[in-house]
């Protein structure tokens, strides 16, 4: 029997446990802390206050990116025998901009830092057992009795990883990182980012069920120093305030996260291209036998484009596919339905009997489906 679930969990999923999670509180809390040249930054850079996004921080973060790309180029450019040509010819002071560039990167990863600093902590097990009570013990269950389990996260929360751990425990999955002793930096115990030692680490039963990070996540850090991913302990990130440390003390760490524009250029990037190849070769070999999509918005082309490619190698999507949202109204219901369709560019409409909405809670079983013969012809 194919028994092999895939659960892809957005944002939704995480406003369920608390509206701190919603990208219009997260965004508003950040913008209305920031003070003095830090808040002025972000105006102009946006293009003034009434282009500023309340509703979406990675509208912001994008318009700095374009910012500090522009400015990237340009100071290539200026450095190039070419571009000091030009200053010479046109007697043109050097504006320095590698000094600009360090300066903008550093109000970015600052920025960052904040939104995470935000995001840590509103994952509380106490409001999981209250508000998601029905959602989780499906969710175990079906990871419980299945063959091979598999859970992938757009959120940079610790909600998976925390239900996982509360009620499979920690030698029940695998997340790809493993011990690697204290660091002399800091003194927090650190878990490298190292798949290839997946099966060599982890035995069979705790192989059987993944937990990827699409995204990245609050605990997941790129060292600098080292060229390496690794994860701290969630506890560790509260205690120790590392997000502070990284912008205050100038810490050679940036956290692993994508976030703003070109997310479908940034995931084939370090070590997001794991999660993502992973996902992709899953959907093109049709292996997961039932897709649960939670609270995803279906605005990431990159994700749609694997739920599409699955939905081509099985053999009846219909059977497999269920789409939970949270929406109450009628109206809004029809409305997202018509959007995931256009999103998904599937030639017949997905039935409605592949949607639910009433939240997380309201999952329930399907079917199920199993891999498309590869003689088969394409619906």
């Amino acid at each position: 029997m194919n028994n092999r679930p895939l659960f892809l969990f957005g944002n939704g999923l995480s406003m369920a446990v608390s509206s701190d999670f919603s990208l219009k509180n997260i965004t508003t809390k950040f913008i209305e802390e920031l003070e003095g040249d830090e808040k002025e930054f972000l105006l102009v850079i946006c293009g003034g206050s009434d282009n500023i996004s309340f509703d979406d921080f990675e509208k912001n973060f994008t318009a700095i990116e374009a910012a500090y790309s522009s400015l990237k180029r340009y100071r290539g450019f200026i450095e190039s025998e070419v571009g000091q040509k030009m200053l010479m010819k046109f007697n043109l002071s050097n504006p320095n901009l590698d000094a600009h560039e360090i300066i903008i990167e550093s109000i970015y990863r600052k920025y960052i830092a904040r939104i995470l600093e935000l995001v840590h902590g509103n994952v509380r097990l106490k409001k999981i057992e209250e508000r998601l009570n029905e959602f989780t013990q499906f969710f175990i269950s079906c990871l419980n009795e299945c063959q091979k389990g598999y859970v992938f996260t757009l959120n940079y929360d610790l909600l998976a990883e925390t239900i996982l751990l509360e009620w499979l425990g920690t030698k029940c999955f695998t997340d790809f990182c493993f011990p690697a002793g204290t660091s002399k930096k800091d003194s927090l115990s650190r878990y490298y980012f190292n798949p290839a030692r997946n099966e060599d680490y982890y035995d069979e039963d705790q192989r059987r069920i993944e937990l990827h990070h699409l995204h990245g996540s609050l605990s997941l850090f790129y060292d600098i120093d080292k060229n390496r991913a690794f994860k701290y302990k969630s506890e560790d990130i509260g205690i120790e305030e590392i997000y502070k440390q990284i912008y205050n003390e100038n810490l050679p760490l940036v956290p692993a996260i994508i976030t703003g524009g070109g997310k479908s250029e940034k995931i084939v990037e370090y070590p997001f291209d794991f999660y993502y190849r992973a996902l992709k070769d899953l959907c093109d070999f049709g292996q997961p036998s039932k897709l649960f999509i939670v609270g995803y918005s279906f605005r990431d082309e990159h994700i749609n484009d694997l739920i599409i490619r699955w939905a081509k190698n099985v053999e009846d999507y219909s059977d497999g596919l269920l789409i939970i949202d949270f929406k109450t109204k009628k109206s809004d219901k029809e409305e997202f339905k018509k959007f995931v369709r256009k999103a998904l560019k599937k030639k017949s409409a997905i039935p409605d009997e592949c949607f639910e909405f009433g939240g997380a809670n309201s999952i329930r079983d399907v079917p199920g489906t199993k891999p498309r013969e590869k003689n088969s012809k394409t619906i």
